[in-house]
């Protein structure tokens, strides 16, 4: 019958050590200065990288949009049809606060995603922005609608990208109180639709 190995409390911390430098020698580390667009990086694919000049550029540092993966891409309607949400921007660097808007908006609404027909016959209680906060992708739950300068990043990038649908892409951006905003990825057009239909949505982060 074997008997139990008692180690010292040295020979633990050694063997600590040793596993330690083994293990974190395996850890591919990640760093936003070797970021490339297309390139899988925090929870989704690097769709554009922040050049002088633009809204989110920061100097000595790496940043820009991640965009999530095709396969997370889901289908839902704007939201409220007849109501106006105001105040959403179609500027870059607006998405996130466009999204908590909307969301904050119908949140409001008395049962609006019990009782969606209060405002349009065809809304069904979905609102784009509602599951888009609820995201949570490789670790990271900091996830928005894009606003339409965002979207003219991505579709800049698109082919990089990959995996865009030739159907229209909601935006964050409302028109008015019927309408909101949507993108063709196929042709860069930018067009209004009415919030109650469903489109697809294509969460981004900044990183």
């Amino acid at each position: 019958m074997l008997k139990p190995v008692i180690l010292s409390s040295k020979s633990v911390l050694l063997i600590s050590f040793i596993l330690f430098f083994i293990f974190s020698g395996c850890v591919k580390e990640e760093s936003p200065e070797n970021v490339i667009v297309g390139e899988p990086y925090q929870g989704g694919v690097v769709a554009y990288i922040f050049q002088p000049g633009d809204a989110g550029f920061k100097e000595g540092k790496t940043s820009g949009i991640i965009i999530a993966p095709s396969e997370d891409v889901f289908r839902s309607q704007w939201g409220c049809q007849g109501a106006s949400v105001g105040g959403t921007s179609s500027d870059l660097g607006a998405g996130r606060l466009n999204t908590e808007r909307v969301l904050a908006f119908h949140d409001a609404l008395p049962d609006f995603y019990n009782n969606p027909t209060q405002c349009h016959p065809a809304n069904d209680g979905t609102v784009a922005a509602r599951v888009t906060i609820g995201f949570n992708l490789g670790g990271y739950n900091d996830w928005f609608m894009p606003s339409l300068e965002e979207m003219n990043y991505l579709y800049d990038n698109r082919d990089l990208i990959g995996g865009f649908s030739t159907d229209e892409y909601w935006s964050s951006c409302e028109t008015n109180a019927t309408n909101a905003c949507v993108m063709s990825f196929v042709t860069g057009e930018q067009l209004s639709m009415p919030k109650s239909e469903e489109r697809r949505v294509r969460v981004i982060r900044f990183f």
